[in-house]
């Protein structure tokens, strides 16, 4: 179940930022390694591959930049994710291949900071009995006279 405080539209976002207790379900798509720095003309961070592009940025920093599917919007959003936090995702990601389920984004308050978050929870159907059957042994069920 996803609980969202009021409106999701902030949640619908190229970069979203749920508060805390609000949750975002989130498919891994890519991860990419940028440098971020803040532009002061666009009022917006902006990503580089090459140091020699920072010219004119403030807070130049490494991050990494996490493509995902946002489920709330239909579509792609961004994650900028610290040393640490990609970390955390890592470990996520490690278990969800092993286990399987749906990995649901936040931010968590640690420190009085608002930091990135990734949960683990169990995927709707992982409750259900499911019988594997292939498509022949299906077909030749409905075949019967």
């Amino acid at each position: 179940m996803i609980y969202l405080a009021g409106s999701q539209s902030h949640l619908a976002k190229l970069f979203p930022k749920p508060e805390e207790g609000e949750t975002i379900p989130v498919q891994f798509i890519d991860m990419q390694y940028k440098l971020a720095g803040w532009c002061p003309e666009q009022k917006r961070s902006v990503y580089v591959d090459d140091f020699r592009n920072t010219e004119g940025l403030k807070r130049v920093r490494e991050v990494t930049l996490l493509k995902v599917y946002n489920w709330i919007l239909g579509g792609t959003s961004f994650i900028e994710l610290s040393e640490m936090e990609r970390r955390t995702f890592e470990e996520v990601m490690d278990t969800f291949i092993k286990y399987g389920g749906e990995i649901h984004f936040t931010r968590i308050t640690v420190d009085g900071r608002k930091v990135n978050h990734f949960i683990l929870k169990d995927a709707p159907l992982s409750n259900k009995r499911i019988d594997m059957r292939t498509l022949a042994e299906m077909l030749d069920n409905t075949n019967e006279y």
